[in-house]
């Protein structure tokens, strides 16, 4: 008799809950309520630490699909209500095959920011529900669009306490979040008393992209209604005004992205354009250091490639 699909489901839980407690190494812990009375299947956070929260959706596949003849894919759809799709940058989705022969994942896994999910990976809409397609090539040298999201099921305890520990940076905009049923959440929420938090000035938007800069994480965030997904090398002021210049490796342009690596997918976009900033930890996607000299920037704040005005300083009084 073949698994169900609550079965499965139940089979993706478990492995996942066991794989991010074993390559946590004794730094998560993981707490299943007695009763789902809460929404949720587990609570996980960092050993000893009251960490901001963030929660996973698990998609788990059991067979994978062939293309071009030899290449296999992870494939994943789902439908999400419309009322229930949530954008906030502290949920995030984990996909990954689960290969029966061998009893495990396979190596990669996935784990991708619902809000880039929700963009990307968004097909159409029928009846109130939207449908959503995962596919992402299984291959150790693919260069798809889902190729920075990737995860090696022995890096997942250590990735996941990365993408925790920087929850509380994760966003310009702060937003309340409600689980769904099928959500684990990682860490504690924390309790705002119900009140909805206004945006964030721009000077924390500013302070959030130059912090991503320093720490070398991906951003999304929205630009001449585009989806940008990016890579800032460079935060400065031109005439004045605060412009960041990066590497756009996935999302919408204007300008169509050519082939990842292509020096023409390099972009300088004006910070006070960017709206719904949200940081992809642990991600980081150029093309190398880019050749020669560079018009975006007149005033260089921060660079990825050189320690901040303020560093150097202490460098020198050192």
């Amino acid at each position: 008799m073949p698994l169900s699909t609550s079965q499965k489901g139940a089979i993706g839980q478990f492995e996942f809950l066991a794989t991010a407690l074993v390559t946590g190494k004794g730094q998560v812990e993981i707490y299943a309520p007695s009763a789902d009375n809460e929404g949720r299947d587990a609570e996980v956070r960092r050993h000893l630490s009251r960490a901001a929260a963030i929660g996973i959706q698990i998609k788990i596949a059991f067979i994978t699909v062939l293309s071009g003849g030899r290449a296999r894919y992870l494939g994943v759809r789902c439908y999400i209500a419309q009322n229930r799709i949530q954008n906030d940058p502290r949920l995030w989705y984990f996909f990954a095959y689960y290969d029966p022969g061998q009893l495990r994942f396979h190596d990669p896994v996935f784990l991708v920011p619902a809000h880039v999910f929700h963009a990307l990976g968004r097909m159409g809409k029928r009846k109130g529900r939207v449908y959503f397609l995962f596919l992402a090539s299984l291959s150790p040298t693919s260069h798809d669009r889902w190729t920075p999201y990737r995860v090696a099921p022995a890096d997942l305890g250590k990735r996941l306490l990365e993408i925790i520990d920087k929850a509380p940076q994760l966003t310009a905009t702060r937003r309340s979040m409600k689980a769904t049923g099928d959500a684990i959440w990682l860490g504690r929420q924390i309790n705002v008393g119900g009140t909805r938090l206004r945006a964030a000035s721009a000077k924390s938007k500013y302070e959030l992209i130059r912090h991503a800069v320093l720490e070398r994480d991906s951003i999304s965030a929205w630009y001449q209604g585009n989806l940008r997904i990016f890579s800032p090398v460079l935060l400065g002021t031109k005439g004045g005004e605060p412009h960041v210049l990066g590497y756009q490796f996935d999302g919408t342009s204007h300008q169509p992205l050519r082939p990842d690596g292509s020096p023409e997918n390099w972009r300088c976009l004006r910070v006070s354009e960017l709206t719904d900033v949200n940081v992809l930890p642990g991600i980081w996607h150029i093309a190398g250091k880019r050749n020669g000299s560079q018009n975006c920037i007149d005033h260089v704040d921060v660079s990825a490639y050189r320690p901040s005005a303020g560093q150097r300083k202490l460098r020198r009084a050192a």
